[in-house]
């Protein structure tokens, strides 16, 4: 029989709580029961903070601890930093109901849950239940404390042979340790006894898992596929048959089975940052958009927090902006500018984190045809990147892209021959040769602009043989835009008006009226392109042809 208030008495105590009244509340109960040595704390950044200076037998935090971090961000960040002992309890107090609320925190395994509001007696039997399986696992939890797994293990496997009642606990923590030591083969037979006896969704889990490692997904997946029948809301099956379909290649299908994650589990910041990855790499930028944007919102208070977040959250929102004045499309750049303003605030010191935030703002201003705002950019993302003391090849070819973005061709081939002097690996080759080609473009472009300038100005002074000469080599590039090929129909039409028919210029003309497609009512051209197919048509048919 365990003596709760002698246990208690040793224990060193944190209770969390946003509310002075709940706080002192639980403070009082815990004294009653014998509790001699308690800290508190008022909201998530303090209980953090204490989690890091101080050794806690036993954490009690409510689940709503106002701006900030919230309960689950104090254990998502205790376990991440490894300020939880395996002898030590996480205990979340909370009076939510709401599902979401209270999964993402499950899944860091607090050792129990409890519902406010709660007496005194009710506590003292819930502590009694918990310490009374704790006591009997201590020797297994002070060798996992010690990193003596081995000696962890032989621990539970004695123990799960003298003591039946405790199958469950040291099956949980047995096959985890299996699995550390890459015993998949030994975890699965662990696993599988439980399973023998009765249906437990955790175990069918861990099986899936070591299956998984041995190479098998199609078993591991039909194994995971099982368990959400009988337990649909377990959103770890979700995130492990999305690992294992991303093994296979399937990306789309996983990223299925993560959407439904975050639908269960919307605050887990992990799961939003996976999903954004996954969806972006299947260029559904929209869910990877949202996604990145709640991982900013939600890791802002938490050890999550990345900048990668930040810059990954305005890539995906990038594609779906514009140089029109739509609302949606000034939204996206209103968002993503925040995003690149806080990055600033928060990373200022971050030479190499500031180097990358200068050049995503610069596609952002790309998008939105703002020319100042993209030289801005590079100019800043230059000064940066001198800065840096090695920078790395990627670097330079994020910079040698916003040379190319902002028409400095010079520096864009300098920094290129630089590179390709340095020896690349396939990778970086291609991108190379990407940026080679888009530079190549861009000399096109202003070649053709160029060209078309010659004509437009031969045709304004009734030259039309020199300014179709001009037009055509303009239109020998694929590279020319529809304003060049209508001046191309134009000039040629204007010469066998003032002429004659040439059988030769029309079969030009429809060439060119076949790149160009159909132009709608709604386009500014539309106008001149019509009364050039009319001016066309009515030539054509005189030609007989």
């Amino acid at each position: 029989m365990i003596n709760l208030e002698q246990t208690l008495k040793s224990k060193r105590i944190l209770i969390v709580d946003d509310l002075v009244e709940a706080r002192s509340a639980l403070k009082k109960m815990a004294t009653l029961l014998g509790c001699e040595h308690i800290d508190t704390a008022t909201d998530g950044r303090e209980a953090s903070e204490l989690l890091m200076e101080h050794d806690y037998d036993i954490v009690f935090s409510d689940y709503n601890l106002g701006k900030g971090r919230d309960g689950q961000q104090v254990l998502e960040e205790a376990r991440y930093s490894n300020r939880l002992r395996a002898t030590s309890l996480f205990i979340l107090v909370t009076g939510e109901n709401a599902v979401d609320m209270v999964m993402g925190a499950l899944e860091y395994e607090p050792d129990a849950y409890i519902t406010k509001p709660f007496t005194l007696n009710m506590l003292r039997e819930r502590l009694t239940r918990i310490f009374r399986i704790k006591q009997q696992l201590n020797p297994i939890n002070l060798a996992i404390d010690a990193n003596d797994i081995d000696r962890a293990i032989v621990l539970a496997e004695n123990l799960l042979q003298e003591n039946s009642k405790l199958l469950m606990p040291v099956t949980r923590i047995l096959g985890k340790l299996y699995m550390r030591q890459q015993r998949y083969n030994d975890a699965i037979k662990v696993y599988s006894t439980l399973l023998n006896t009765r249906s437990v969704s955790w175990a069918r889990l861990g099986q899936a898992i070591c299956l998984h490692h041995l190479g098998d997904p199609q078993s591991a997946l039909a194994l995971l596929k099982q368990n959400l029948q009988k337990h649909p809301m377990y959103v770890q099956c979700y995130d492990w048959a999305a690992r294992i379909l991303m093994g296979t290649g399937k990306l789309k299908a996983a990223q299925q089975q993560l959407e439904k994650a975050v639908s269960i589990s919307p605050k887990a910041v992990l799961r939003q940052i996976e999903l954004g990855k996954l969806a972006y790499q299947n260029e559904n930028y929209k869910v990877a958009e949202d996604a990145f944007e709640q991982a900013i919102r939600l890791g802002r208070y938490s050890c999550y927090k990345t900048s990668k977040n930040y810059l990954n959250f305005v890539h995906a929102a990038q594609h779906s902006m514009g140089s029109d004045a739509s609302r949606e499309s000034k939204n996206k750049v209103t968002k993503a500018l925040k995003a690149i303003e806080e990055l600033r605030q928060d990373y200022a010191g971050q030479i190499e984190v500031m180097f990358e935030t200068s050049i995503v703002e610069g596609k952002t201003y790309l998008r939105t045809d703002n020319q100042d705002g993209m030289r801005s950019s590079a100019k800043r993302a230059e000064e940066l990147l001198s800065q840096i003391k090695e920078p790395d090849i990627d670097q330079r070819l994020l910079m040698t892209e916003a040379y190319i973005d902002t028409g400095q061709h010079v520096k864009a081939k300098d920094l290129m021959n630089k590179l390709k002097a340095e020896g690349l690996d396939d990778q970086e080759t291609n991108r190379l040769e990407k940026l080679e080609g888009e530079l190549n473009e861009v000399a096109i472009r202003e070649y053709t602009t160029e060209l078309n300038a010659r004509g437009v100005q031969a045709y304004e002074k009734g030259l039309y043989e020199e300014a179709i000469e001009a037009f055509d080599n303009a239109t020998s590039y694929e590279e020319a835009g529809v304003s060049v090929l209508l001046n191309t129909i134009q000039a040629k039409v204007s010469f066998m008006e003032e002429n004659q028919v040439d059988v030769g210029q029309l079969k030009d003309c429809y060439q060119l009226f076949k790149r160009i497609g159909e132009i709608g009512k709604a386009d500014e051209r539309f106008s001149r392109y019509n009364k050039l197919k009319q001016t066309y048509t009515r030539m054509k048919r005189a030609a007989a042809i």
